[in-house]
């Protein structure tokens, strides 16, 4: 138990350095944003040109007369209507697929942050490394999640060995419904969903993928409640195990937003990055 105390008292002592973050995740968390920005900017410019076309053919309908100048080209306004319309269909064709490849990126960089966090921040393959380890590679659960175990003064073992029902535990659970009401960890966890972690002793198989999908798919269909983030540690992953989740993540008919595979050996397994490297 000592060993877990240790574990949870130096969070303070992260969360206060401006190193909180590696840099991998500072690089995520920035991509993320540009790549939000982008996607408004296209909705931004789509919706003026949508604009001025709607101006124009009414203008042109008579509708508008009053925008209308006798100095002005009927013809050149006509023309300009066309020229509009023209581009505004291959532009709205451009922005549904563009919405659809930044969201791949956005996903990428966020799956890739936190697993590369996880990696250097973990010191060995446990469930009180590993939520250390969660809290501080998501940077919208950070500050949070820092207010709740002060205000608190939590131990924070109510996160482990966490029951979901009488057929599925997890190591490492993250539930709003489980928070005090009025927490701001709550509220940002109503909004990013639950965020799960289950660690096998040895190789992550499909089949063991598998297994956790359907108990969970379960649960949620029962509560409907929404899961934000799922991660699977082991000492090894399988190849099928990692196709069946790239499978997993592109079906919206599953309900877990984004289901993460993570390599994890223990300290005997081979060197390790040591705990305080952030």
């Amino acid at each position: 138990m000592s060993d877990k105390k240790e574990n949870f008292e130096n969070f303070n002592d992260i969360y206060n350095s401006h190193q909180s973050l590696v840099l991998t995740t500072r690089f995520g968390i920035t991509s993320a944003k540009l790549i939000h920005s982008v996607e408004k900017n296209l909705y931004v410019v789509m919706g003026i040109i949508v604009s001025i076309t709607v101006l124009s053919i009414l203008n042109i309908s008579g509708i508008l007369d009053y925008l209308y100048a006798e100095e002005v080209d009927y013809q050149v306004d006509v023309l300009l209507s066309i020229i509009l319309v023209l581009v505004l269909a291959p532009l709205i064709s451009l922005v549904i697929k563009s919405k659809k490849v930044l969201d791949k990126w956005n996903d990428m960089f966020e799956k890739n942050t936190i697993t590369t966090s996880m990696k250097i921040i973990m010191a060995d393959r446990n469930k009180e490394e590993a939520l250390k380890a969660v809290v501080l590679s998501i940077g919208k659960i950070i500050e949070p999640f820092k207010e709740y175990k002060e205000s608190t003064k939590s131990n924070l073992t109510e996160f482990l060995d966490v029951s979901l029902d009488k057929n599925t535990t997890i190591d490492v659970a993250m539930i709003a419904g489980k928070l005090p009401p009025k927490s701001s960890l709550k509220k940002v966890l109503d909004e990013f969903g639950m965020i799960l972690i289950k660690i096998i002793d040895g190789t992550v198989d499909k089949k063991t993928v598998e297994n956790l999908v359907k108990s969970l798919g379960t649960y949620v269909s029962n509560t409907q409640h929404n899961i934000g983030l799922v991660i699977l540690i082991g000492e090894e992953i399988s190849d099928e195990a990692h196709l069946f989740v790239n499978q997993i993540n592109n079906n919206k008919k599953v309900k877990i937003d984004q289901l993460i595979l993570m390599t994890k050996p223990s300290l005997n397994s081979h060197e390790q990055f040591p705990a305080n490297i952030i």
